[in-house]
């Protein structure tokens, strides 16, 4: 038989505390929990607000310059080429 099995006689001996809710520290972790909770609400509307115009105004703009590039570069490239320009 281990320890693990063997019989608690001795739990009926001892003192134990019991424990009582402290109405202070709960309205404490109340506060804390509230602001934590509001500071992410904060930063998911952030991070949704600037997901947007990335989504929205950065991306098109990127490709659009790229678009631009490509072109200039091929039709300088096509009038190197055909030695319009030496």
């Amino acid at each position: 038989m281990t320890s693990c099995d063997a019989p608690d006689a001795g739990v009926d001996t001892l003192d134990l505390i019991t424990l009582t809710p402290n109405p202070a520290r709960a309205e404490r972790v109340r506060a804390r929990c509230r602001a934590q909770l509001e500071r992410r609400q904060r930063r998911a509307v952030r991070t949704t607000r600037t997901t947007a115009f990335v989504s929205r105004v950065l991306a098109p703009a990127v490709v659009g310059a790229f678009c631009v590039f490509y072109t200039a570069m091929l039709v300088a490239m096509t009038v190197q080429l055909e030695r319009i320009l030496p």
